[in-house]
Order: structure tokens, then C-alpha cells, then sequence
């Protein structure tokens, strides 16, 4: 079958269809189909199932998240998740299996990298079942950057790390399929191959072209700036970097995320 034909395919269309959505309609998500959404993340691959989600209802928690990320567009979903590493569960699961496991230890890289992938996939399964559904998402880092602050506020005990917020509904704007980087940059055949400087800027001529003539930056962030420039300031190593990084490195690690 032909690559065309099968790019018309139901799901595969809705994946290569799929954008990040910011604004929503006031159309309610019922919690059946919630439930549906966060069954479906469930079938992702797995091994430890180190996840949890907590739906953010209440109108008064809203308000506190707001108060500490500011207001933005997307924390008015309909359906807000925040997904969180559950190492508390797990931990209570392993102790179940053995007395001494490797959570006991300060030490499991190559388990904790397995958890967090295991993570993106549960995250990824939901993604795509709400594009199913004919609903659209949005992922958010709030939780990862200020991790004391959303577990204070949610009361999450010792352990269950907030990491994403991901909101969903009903989308009430159809922007267009966002830059990505060139297929041949990130498949490669039998051996990794090296992509050209001339390549990859290349792609970031083009994405700052295809931001700006979207007004991405002023429609959702109220900036008057080139994507590139805050591109470049988003990835730039200085001082407040420096203090987040080793706040938020302090919080995982008192939590037992260690690689």
C-alpha cells in the first residue's frame, strides 16, 4: 500500500493531525469519558506502572494553580490532569514482592529512566485517545518547575512527584501543524547519520519563519518577539537557570527520582 493511501488511514491521520491546543470551549468533559482516556493511557507498554493522575476540579484548586503558574489560557480546560511519578506505590508494591528492593536504594538509573519512559508513553496513549475523541490537548511543564509548590498545594504525600499538567477539551481554535525537525535528521538506517549545520539551521530558519507568521508568541505568550530570540533565552545557561535547576534537582531527589 502506498505511503499517501496510508497517511489517510483513521489513526494515523489523527496522529500526523495532531496539534497542541491552548484555547477551549466551555463544553464539559464528562468524568465517563475522563475515565476512557486515562483507561486508554493505561495500555501503553509497561513494566512498573509508576504513574498516577489526579483530575484538577475544583474551582478553588484551579484558582491556587493559577496563583502560583499565572493565567494561563489552557489552566481553564475543561479536563485538567496532573500526572505524577508514583515511586510511593511502587515502592509499596516492590515491598510486597521483596523486603529489599532496589527503591530502598539511593541508586536505579536504568529503572528510573524505564519509569519515566513508561511515564511519556501512559501521557502519549492519552494524547492520542482524546484526539479520538475529537478533543484536543495541551502539555504543560508547570508542575516539573515548581514541584514544592503544586505538591503543598495538592497535599501529595512523600514520593508522588508532580511532573505535567495535561489539559484537554474541546478546542475552540484550529491553529496549524506546528515545524518539525526533517524526517531524514531523525530516522536513520543501520547507523546513526551526523545532520549538517547548513540542515539543522536550516529548520530553525524555517520554524521561526512558521512562529512568526503565526504570531505564535503574541497570541499565546503577549510577546512581541522573533521565536528564535525566545528560543535562544528559553535555552540560555544564566543564573536564574542556574537556581531552578538546583531547586527542582532537590525536590526529585528527596522524592527518589535518582539517575
Amino acid at each position: 500500500m502506498r505511503a499517501a493511501s496510508l497517511r489517510r488511514r483513521g489513526l494515523i491521520s489523527v496522529m500526523l493531525n495532531r496539534r497542541s491546543i491552548r484555547y477551549f470551549s466551555g463544553t464539559p468533559v464528562g468524568e465517563e469519558v475522563a475515565r476512557l482516556i486515562v483507561e486508554a493511557g493505561q495500555r501503553a507498554p509497561c513494566v512498573y506502572q509508576s504513574y498516577s493522575v489526579i483530575r484538577l476540579s475544583d474551582p478553588e484548586m484551579r484558582r491556587r494553580l493559577i496563583e502560583i503558574v499565572g493565567d494561563d489560557p489552557p489552566l481553564r480546560a475543561p479536563l485538567v490532569l496532573l500526572v505524577c511519578l508514583d515511586l510511593r506505590r511502587t515502592s509499596r508494591v516492590f515491598s510486597m514482592l521483596k523486603e529489599r528492593h532496589l527503591l530502598r536504594s539511593e541508586r536505579h538509573p536504568v529503572e528510573t529512566v524505564e519509569m519515566l519512559v513508561e511515564l511519556a508513553m501512559f501521557m502519549e496513549n492519552m494524547i492520542i485517545a482524546a484526539e479520538a475523541l475529537a478533543l484536543g490537548s495541551v502539555v504543560l511543564d508547570y508542575p516539573l518547575r515548581a514541584p514544592d509548590e503544586f505538591s503543598r498545594t495538592l497535599g501529595l504525600p512523600e514520593r508522588v512527584v508532580p511532573l505535567f499538567l495535561l489539559c484537554i477539551g474541546q478546542p475552540a481554535e484550529s491553529p496549524p501543524l506546528r515545524p518539525r525537525l526533517p524526517l531524514e535528521v531523525v530516522y536513520h538506517v543501520d547507523r546513526y547519520r551526523e545532520p549538517s549545520d547548513e540542515e539543522l539551521s536550516q529548520y530553525l530558519q524555517e520554524a521561526d519563519e512558521a512562529y512568526n507568521a503565526e504570531g505564535y508568541l503574541r497570541k499565546y505568550g503577549n510577546m512581541d518577539a522573533k521565536y528564535m530570540e525566545y528560543l535562544a533565552e528559553k535555552v540560555a545557561l544564566n543564573k536564574a537557570h542556574e537556581e531552578e535547576a538546583s531547586r527542582v534537582q532537590k525536590f526529585l531527589r528527596s522524592s527518589g527520582l535518582t539517575i
